[in-house]
């Protein structure tokens, strides 16, 4: 039995959280606010990375939110990880448990539950228990059974087309074989009555108290039903009406004025039955938030700078250009922060290629590999260090881990003598595959340069952004490429979203292609200590668990990390108390403030 989710029943999408920033989260997390790289300021001395210099925030007024492009959904079973759920998730979407604020935002609290759960001594089982007091926007309370009824609907293939799914894989419903060979759920959500008595055993009501039965060990659930896709639902508001779910029935301190307004947006105002008693985490201080969309990203900047009419209230999660830090004027360099964003940029070493099958040339190859000049290349400030030292600052303070007998900077004279002491030909052919950008390009321009001088040739190949990674997970792709280039966010900050998607090949590599393990990573000591990951209860035991997968996927060439990308980010003036979260990524919004 598979220690994880079966292949195919979750689409990871963009990347790799790299496994050094993985074993980082596993020993504990620091908020990126409070662990910055000393040379993180402005041009003026001015602290640009996640905290802003406004004061504190007081009740009332209109806080703007500035958004390129559209929002896609409001359904909180439809959203997956990213700026949109995170706004929705402090606004109006509570879950069971959700992350705290200021200086513990990586504190997982209790937020429609009393706690952060209960769990079996094996972590099969997890239980929750609801607070008193809990009401939608209508008045009507908010109960186990809608609790149970959100968890539903991720259970149907018709409608649940986004978002995560970890429920569907998690949880203890028998499964069957599809046409197409995927080990589905026979539960197929809330009108599937033939399988009620499979769900209604895998997820239980007694009173207000739910628990959740899982297929195996899961110590990380408590994280995991933070997602939205956990948040409860009530029943009625499943209609035809909103196919692409914009309608919002609030369980939070905000709901929606009028009807959203697809390519325009929607306000939304204070939530008359919010009880803030009951919810630890908003404070919810603007009296209303307007939220406008379809713009593009050059002008939402445009506007921040600018600050005409009321948009020196305004807020946005477009990232800014790197160059504005190096302008002058204490004023602008007050509303800049520069936090990460969760992305990690690594690359994947194809371990099947004939070239990377050789061990020395794995290590030379990352020896070789420039981490400073690719960081500078790709936007400079705006890409950032890796995040070890903001994770876990006793690491490394420099926030860059370096391959073993190698540098920051790279070594490609030591990394040619291991190519020669191994007796490897040189030059050596090496094929690296990366989407292409005006950015990336320069910065894997920069990288090959490195490489070439410890005695590789490279070939890069660049990939229109929107088919990358459909071309990367082709079969054919094991015998193109040498190398993948590829970028991760884990969707909970711990290395149980990271490790076991990108290195277990035994829920990725098929006969169909690789999966999210591109470079055909295969280990059965890897495999092992995964496994043995999940069946440690003791968070800090599990670290040290996860740590060491780290370190055997490391010493056996699995991948190579490049750079923790941060973004910069622009607000007006008149807003306070500006925090970006450690989690989230973007503005908080349960702090934040315009008075």
């Amino acid at each position: 039995m598979l220690s994880r989710w079966p292949r195919a029943t979750r689409r990871l999408g963009v990347g790799l959280l790299t496994a050094g920033v993985a074993a980082a989260l596993a020993t504990g997390a620091a908020s990126c606010t409070s662990a910055t790289p000393p040379d993180d300021t402005g041009a003026a001395g001015n602290p640009v990375v996640g905290v802003a210099a406004a004061g504190g925030g007081q009740p009332g007024g209109t806080l703007r939110v500035l958004v390129a492009g559209t929002i896609d959904t409001w359904d909180p079973q439809l959203m997956y990880v990213g700026p949109e759920a995170f706004f929705a998730q402090r606004t109006f979407v509570r879950g069971l448990t959700a992350y705290g604020t200021g200086d513990r935002q990586r504190d997982l609290e209790g937020d429609l539950a009393t706690d952060t759960g209960r769990a079996s001594k094996d972590s099969r089982s997890w239980s929750f228990t609801l607070r008193d007091g809990l009401t939608w926007q209508d008045g009507s309370p908010i109960t186990c059974e809608d609790v149970r009824h959100g968890v539903a609907r991720t259970f149907d293939r018709t409608t649940h087309i986004g978002g995560t799914n970890y429920a569907t894989y998690l949880l203890d419903v028998p499964t069957k074989v599809t046409p197409e060979g995927l080990d589905k759920p026979v539960y197929e959500g809330p009108s599937d009555k033939r399988h009620q008595r499979e769900f209604d055993r895998a997820v239980s009501c007694k009173g207000r108290t739910v628990t959740f039965l899982l297929r195996e060990p899961e110590p990380d659930f408590a994280h995991i039903v933070a997602l939205p896709e956990f948040a409860p639902r009530k029943a009625s508001a499943d209609t035809d009406d909103d196919k692409a779910g914009h309608d919002v029935v609030s369980s939070g301190p905000y709901r929606l004025e009028k009807p959203w307004v697809v390519g325009q947006g929607g306000t939304f105002v204070r939530n008359e039955h919010w009880d803030p008693r009951t919810d630890p985490i908003r404070e919810a201080l603007p009296d209303r938030i307007e939220v406008t969309t379809g713009l593009g990203e050059a002008t939402v900047i445009q506007r921040l700078l600018n600050q005409q009419d009321d948009d020196t209230y305004a807020v946005s999660w477009v990232a800014a250009s790197p160059t504005l830090r190096n302008q002058a004027g204490t004023d602008l360099q007050a509303r800049l922060t520069f936090p990460f964003t969760g992305n990690v940029d690594y690359l994947a070493i194809n371990m099947r290629s004939t070239v990377m099958s050789d061990p020395a040339v794995r290590k030379a190859f990352a020896m070789a590999t420039n981490r400073a000049t690719y960081v500078s290349a790709n936007g400079g400030g705006g890409a950032g260090a890796p995040s070890w030292s903001i994770l876990a600052p006793s690491i490394d303070p420099s926030g860059v881990e370096p391959p073993r007998g190698s540098s920051v900077m790279g070594d490609p004279e030591a990394a040619r003598k291991v190519l020669t002491d191994a007796g490897v030909r040189l030059p050596v052919t090496v094929r690296v595959v990366h989407a292409k950008s005006g950015l990336i390009d320069k910065a894997y321009a920069a990288l090959a340069a490195g490489w070439e001088r410890a005695g590789f040739d490279v070939q890069l190949t660049g990939v229109a952004p929107e088919k990358y990674y459909e071309t990367i997970e082709q079969k054919s792709s094991v015998e193109r490429y040498d190398v993948f280039r590829g970028v991760w966010t884990s969707d909970i900050p711990s290395p149980s979203g990271v490790l076991p998607a990108l290195f277990d090949s035994r829920i990725n590599i098929d006969s169909s292609g690789p999966g999210q393990d591109v470079g055909y990573f295969t280990d059965d000591g890897v495999a092992a200590l995964i496994d043995k990951a999940d069946r440690t209860v003791d968070p800090a035991a599990r670290g040290r668990v996860w740590a060491q997968v780290d370190d055997a996927i490391r010493e056996k060439g699995g991948y190579v990390a490049l750079s923790a990308t941060k973004a910069l980010y622009l607000h007006g003036a008149g807003v306070r108390h500006y925090e970006d979260h450690a989690v989230g990524g973007i503005v908080d919004l349960a702090t934040v403030a315009v008075r």
